[in-house]
């Protein structure tokens, strides 16, 4: 299901480029069955990212481009072929996709 205030792009959004950075934080979570890593980055502009992987599969890129609450966007692959096409405000809910849980 798509909201009114999430944005799709069939080919993906751009994930941020987290090579050469070492986490700041990470924890780990049991939600929906699925053993949930939460990796959190400092970015080289001042900002920060969450990368959110399930069972060794990496979903969701929460980004913050201030540091300050809430985050910017949420980018998510929704349907498992490694593009992050779903774009979503912070507002938005959003569910661990299905693919991730299998």
């Amino acid at each position: 299901m798509i909201s009114i205030a999430e944005e799709f792009r069939k080919e993906g959004w751009p994930v941020p480029e987290l090579s050469g950075i070492t986490p700041y934080s990470i924890s780990i979570r049991t939600v929906d069955g699925a053993e949930v890593i939460i990796e959190k980055f400092y970015t080289p502009n001042g900002g920060h990212v969450a990368r959110l992987s399930g069972n060794g599969k990496i979903f969701a890129y929460a980004v913050d481009s201030d540091q300050i609450p809430p985050m910017d966007y949420l980018l998510l692959d929704s349907d498992g072929t490694g593009k992050f096409s779903r774009k979503l405000t912070p507002d938005e809910r959003y569910f661990i996709p299905e693919w991730v849980l299998r």
